[in-house]
């Protein structure tokens, strides 16, 4: 009879008849996950594992167990930049461009300092966020204290996960022999590496915003405890699963604030009758960026996703909060 190994016990804990298995406990899942990352797991131990959690998946306490042990192997470098917006991109984009990178780059020109980090993914029916942002002119970090640098300079920043966690990079691209997403695509969203005072999440299946957002509070009862500024998170079903507000159908945002748990609806705002359509040439965003030309559907996600966050940063009521957004829309010419 073969040796029984250390991680079996994970994989029998999950895996078990219906009658014996059970979750894992927040402090299990950050054990397994350290495992993991220590490659101390084989190959069968590790696929067993993802797709026993990925079969039924992943609980809140999981996914703050693994948030927990993938957050120890960062070197978050020791600085006076305070980032306020912390916001992962990791679904891509199969219909509609990436518009939200405007309202990024209209929360920067409000004072706001932003990290964006993300994968480019192996889809290639879909857009993914980093050659948008090179379009824009965005800088690439190289790593966390780099990033912090940019942020410094253009109150902006995007991070390539394999730039800071390669770890999870390199489980998320089992994706490609496996077939199916994992539980790391999960918590990849929830990293916040540079520990911004607000993280936003996007998802696309209903009901993982409910995961981000208990995950959320579990994870501020212990990693974020002792931060000094309120630490939020918003999560929400975005477009194609990226954290972008659609302005054709009323969104339900799941947040969480000092621990606690809380819910607003971003109303419908886009009436058209195909508000679906693909377009994702980069240079339509461009154009529209700098007023050359006009295209409703995107500028009203913009301006939607741009009011829910200035709702949440600056204590806005939601009408308010859209007005404004349409106002920093129109101003942001000069």
């Amino acid at each position: 009879m073969a040796e029984q190994t250390p991680f079996q016990f994970y994989i029998q804990t999950i895996g078990r008849g219906q009658k014996r298995r059970r979750t894992l406990s927040q402090q299990e899942a950050r054990d397994a996950m350290r495992m993991i990352l220590r490659g101390e797991v084989t190959d069968m131990q590790l696929g067993a594992f993802l797709m026993l959690v990925r079969v039924r998946e992943e609980t809140p306490q999981e996914a703050a167990g693994f948030v927990e042990a993938i957050r120890e192997t960062f070197e978050t470098p020791v600085s006076d930049i305070t980032v306020d917006i912390d916001w992962g991109s990791y679904a891509g984009k199969r219909r509609q461009l990436p518009w939200y990178l405007l309202a990024i780059e209209l929360l920067v020109q409000r004072g706001y300092k932003v990290a964006l980090h993300g994968i480019v993914g192996n889809d290639e029916a879909r857009l993914y966020t980093q050659p948008v942002i090179e379009a824009l002119g965005w800088r690439i970090a190289d790593n966390l204290p780099h990033s912090l640098d940019l942020i410094n300079e253009d109150g902006r920043a995007y991070i390539p996960i394999e730039s800071f966690a390669p770890q999870v990079k390199t489980l998320m691209n089992h994706r490609q022999e496996i077939g199916l997403r994992s539980p790391v695509h999960t918590v990849a969203r929830m990293l916040n590496p540079l520990n911004a005072s607000l993280s936003v999440h996007g998802v696309f299946h209903k009901g993982y915003d409910d995961l981000h957002q208990h995950t959320a509070q579990l994870l501020s009862e212990s990693i974020w405890a002792d931060q000094s500024n309120p630490f939020q998170t918003l999560a929400f079903c975005g477009d194609a699963g990226e954290p972008e507000v659609r302005p054709d159908k009323a969104t339900p945002i799941k947040a969480v604030k000092n621990h606690q748990a809380w819910e607003f609806l971003m109303p419908k705002t886009f009436l058209d009758a195909d508000p679906t359509r693909k377009a994702l040439d980069v240079s339509l965003l461009l154009d529209v960026w700098h007023n050359k030309q006009s295209y409703e559907y995107g500028e009203a996600s913009v301006i939607q996703t741009l009011a829910m966050n200035l709702m949440v940063l600056e204590s806005l009521p939601i009408d308010e909060a859209l007005e404004i957004a349409r106002e920093v829309w129109q101003q942001r010419a000069s």
